[in-house]
């Protein structure tokens, strides 16, 4: 749709957001404002929650203008003053909302209600307004109501428990993510539906669960209920005992030391994994630390050649042994410009202090001053309209006016409805999407404009297939690549198309397929698609409208463009690794492909925003997705924390800035557990009358500082005392006296948690291979449009010749031709 015609100079220009959220929701409307929307940040007359979050710089702790934590969540807004839970507050707010495209908010469900603003009653008054809810459990359910904290919902999605040591609770990602994760996922949600918006003139409410948007992170886990009716291996009341060996009578190193910290070896991935053992005892042999009887071997197959009985246990033991030795000698830098130049899966885990000087993030001049604090730069990198450097975090009221005006000109006209086309043919209902990804990231911001009724191929080869294919669980327990859940998942909604690239009929096959799309996204290793003729200045020579999306580890330029890398290398890459588990302890694996997750959900807000940049002005753009420089944004409190005050975040076990007791506790059972957080004094009086801590009853107690100090004693106590309840019940008894607390679901849990089933999380789709299977659903409900999984994803090939022919108007011939060639596999 491409009648109208303007200028526009940021993504979102001139869109206007009012954002009333809480600290658990404060991020969805930076995403929005570094996109360039106006972005109304309306506070009670105290401040926001997120002015009394630290850290705080150094000296002004509890001053409501030197909260870092501020700093970085309301950079890029306006503030004015109103108590939006008044009546006088909300008719003042009301103004505001008649002249705005997006209402955020994150209040408990239902609270609105008491001043008229509830959703229903929002978009009665404001039928032109996109208005999102973002809560822990969503806005119904039995646990809509519930406490929460971003400990006890990554308790309840299933990813906490799936962390941390055997011999200790389970560990919690070490920065809290789950609002996070939440608001970044309502942001890519509000940029969808204001793409939807501009054509029918209509709103709608979003009802963003932070639950259902956490469980996503938990990669394949929950693929093992729904497909082997197990918890994954190592897992649950096996978390105690030595994990299972991939390679039974060899140990696999994952996490190693290198010569200044640790670092991480992805041996069991097919070719690339094998490669990266061979590589790597190739290294040593050159620099004399490999026995005499190791050297010259071709290392490059070893798992199939000890599958097949060419390689023996001992023998390969000793190469293993011998890598972890010689990698003990390297530093990290060092380790990273060996995994650069030989493109292999090794990964130094980087603290926050090494990201300062970063070789890459420098050499794209990533990092930016503002307000005198060095801050992470562009989540993602468009040719035509850049993401801006978003200024600093106003002062509380610096934008009170009477009545509050809006400086940018209006983006959208409103209270029209301009389109009668059916609400279920989806919000990118007509879109052409060609998708060339692999893995994770790319192909979930696929499956989004899939899921919501645009037309996608996915293209693949089987002579190099996705890694998601190979990845357990199977359906069944019988290893195939159609049977494979986490392509299944990450999938759906696609057409599948098989294509060998590497021959010239298969390259111009590719080339047809993109001069027909709207969308083409690829996450090749930088630089692979020049050699087919598929790179940014080759397929928008004659397509200026078309969006490209270039998705990889470290982006699109720099010395390190080619890391070949999954979401597991990001998290070591980006700080993540480092600050998870216990300071006694080396660092923790987090769980999963981490930061595919936030790069998603950062990509996907991109893209709907290029999408509708295009359809105003005619003109398409390249988006260079870095999923390590979006991820670097989830930890940007702590970065300040470090460039600020010179504070190196360490690992804190479930510690937090905001609350204490923050914690894991045993219960009764077989590794049973309940998180539990307390983050102001009324849920600390409402703790004391549950749990015997009659030793910390004083008024010292109640402030955060003075819980903090016997953080110890206090969770000790926590400790002795819930391990002899049940852990479902106890974490009931918690909730119903006004304590944030959830059992520590595993897996198993998920598939009869009542939360996740009155959301309708799990849905059935039928497979050509596996028949009727569950997938996840959507984390977010919309009112009128909301994404479904509009079928299951392909079989390999399985649409090929309905693509050929259907789409690209291929002849029978002519698909003959292509099949006799070899460009059809």
């Amino acid at each position: 749709m491409t009648a109208s015609r303007r200028s526009v100079s940021a993504p979102l220009d001139g869109v206007r957001v009012v954002d009333a959220t809480t600290a658990s929701g404060e991020l969805a409307g930076r995403v929005l404002a570094d996109l360039g929307a106006e972005v109304v940040k309306v506070e009670p007359p105290g401040g926001a929650e997120s002015r009394r979050r630290g850290p705080f710089v150094r000296g002004h702790e509890g001053d409501r203008e030197a909260s870092l934590f501020w700093a970085a969540l309301g950079r890029g807004k306006r503030s004015v003053v109103l108590d939006v839970l008044t009546p006088e507050g909300a008719a003042g707010l009301r103004p505001l909302l008649a002249e705005a495209d997006v209402f955020l908010e994150s209040f408990p469900p239902g609270r609105l209600a008491d001043v008229g603003l509830d959703p229903a009653a929002v978009a009665s008054e404001f039928p032109s307004l996109v208005h999102a809810s973002i809560t822990p459990f969503g806005q119904t359910g039995p646990l809509a109501d519930a406490p929460a904290s971003d400990l006890t919902i990554e308790a309840a999605s299933g990813l906490l428990g799936l962390q941390g040591p055997g011999d200790r609770p389970p560990v919690p990602i070490g920065y809290p993510q789950a609002s996070f994760h939440a608001s970044a996922q309502a942001a890519a949600d509000v940029c969808c539906a204001l793409y939807e918006r501009r054509r029918s003139g209509r709103g709608q409410h979003l009802d963003v669960s932070a639950q259902a948007a956490m469980l996503w992170t938990t990669l394949n886990a929950n693929g093992y209920p729904l497909y082997a009716g197990e918890d994954p291996p190592g897992t649950g009341e096996a978390r105690t005992l030595e994990r299972p060996e991939i390679l039974p009578g060899v140990k696999l190193p994952l996490r190693l030391p290198c010569a200044d910290g640790h670092m991480l070896m992805s041996l069991p991935v097919p070719v690339i994994g094998e490669r990266t053992l061979h590589v790597v005892l190739r290294e040593a042999e050159a620099h004399g630390r490999l026995p005499s009887d190791l050297a010259g071997r071709d290392w490059s197959a070893f798992i199939g050649d000890y599958v097949g009985g060419r390689l023996d246990a001992g023998l390969l033991q000793r190469g293993l042994d011998a890598a972890v030795d010689y990698l003990a000698t390297r530093t990290k830098r060092e380790v990273q410009a060996l995994a650069v130049a030989e493109r292999i899966l090794l990964a130094p885990v980087f603290e926050l202090a090494d990201l300062v000087d970063d070789p890459q993030l420098t050499a794209r001049a990533y990092w930016k001053e503002v307000g005198g604090h060095r801050h992470p730069g562009p989540f993602a990198r468009l040719s035509r309209t850049p993401i801006r450097v978003s200024p600093a975090a106003p002062r509380l009221g610096a934008d009170d006016g009477a009545p509050p005006s809006w400086r940018s000109a209006p983006r959208f006209s409103r209270n029209r409805d301009r389109s009668d086309r059916a609400d279920d043919a989806g919000i990118f209902a007509g879109l052409k999407v060609a998708d060339f990804s692999w893995a994770a990231t790319g192909p979930l911001m696929a499956k989004a404009l899939g899921d919501h009724g645009a037309t996608v191929v996915r293209v693949e080869s089987a002579s190099k297939l996705d890694t998601a294919r190979s990845a357990p669980p199977f359906h069944e327990g019988e290893r195939h690549i159609d049977r494979a859940f986490m392509f299944a998942n990450y999938n759906t909604s696609k057409l599948g198309l098989t294509l060998d690239l590497t021959t010239d009929r298969g390259a111009e096959v590719a080339r047809q397929l993109v001069d027909w799309a709207d969308v083409y996204i690829e996450s090749f290793t930088p630089g692979t698609v020049d050699r087919f003729g598929l790179d940014w200045e080759s397929v928008s020579a004659s397509r200026s409208d078309l969006v490209m999306v270039s998705t990889s580890m470290r982006g699109q330029t720099g010395p390190e463009r080619r890391y070949a890398g999954f979401g597991s290398q990001g998290a070591a890459l980006t700080g993540f690794e480092s600050l998870t588990g216990w300071a006694d302890r080396e660092p923790s694996q987090v769980y999963g492909a981490y930061s595919d997750f936030i790069a998603t959900r950062y990509g996907l807000a991109t893209l709907a925003s290029a999408l509708m940049c295009r359809d105003e002005t005619g003109e398409g753009q390249w988006i260079d997705l870095a999923q390590a420089e979006a991820a670097i944004h989830f930890l940007e409190p702590l970065m300040l924390d470090l460039t600020v005050n010179g504070c190196r975040a360490e690992r804190d076990g479930a510690g937090a800035f905001h609350a204490c007791p923050n914690v894991v506790v045993p219960c009764a059972g077989v590794e049973r557990y309940v998180a539990l957080s307390v983050e102001t004094s009324e849920q600390w009086h409402a703790l004391l009358g549950i749990a015997p801590l009659d030793a910390f009853a004083g008024a010292k107690y109640d402030a955060l500082d003075g819980r903090r100090a016997d953080r110890a004693a206090i969770e000790a106590a926590l400790a002795k005392w819930s391990s002899g309840f049940e852990p479902f019940e106890l974490a009931e008894r918690l909730r119903r006296g006004g304590v944030p607390a959830h059992a520590v679901l595993r897996p198993l849990d998920l598939l009869d948690d009542p939360q996740i089933a009155h959301r309708g999380h799990f849905v059935s789709v039928e497979h050509a291979v596996m028949g009727r299977v569950r997938q996840d659903g959507p984390a977010t409900r919309y009112s009128r449009t909301s994404p479904r999984l509009r079928r299951a994803a392909p079989a390999l090939g399985e649409h090929t010749e309905a693509v050929l022919r259907d789409l690209l108007g291929l002849s029978e011939d002519e698909i003959a031709d292509l099949a006799i060639a070899g460009a059809l596999s």
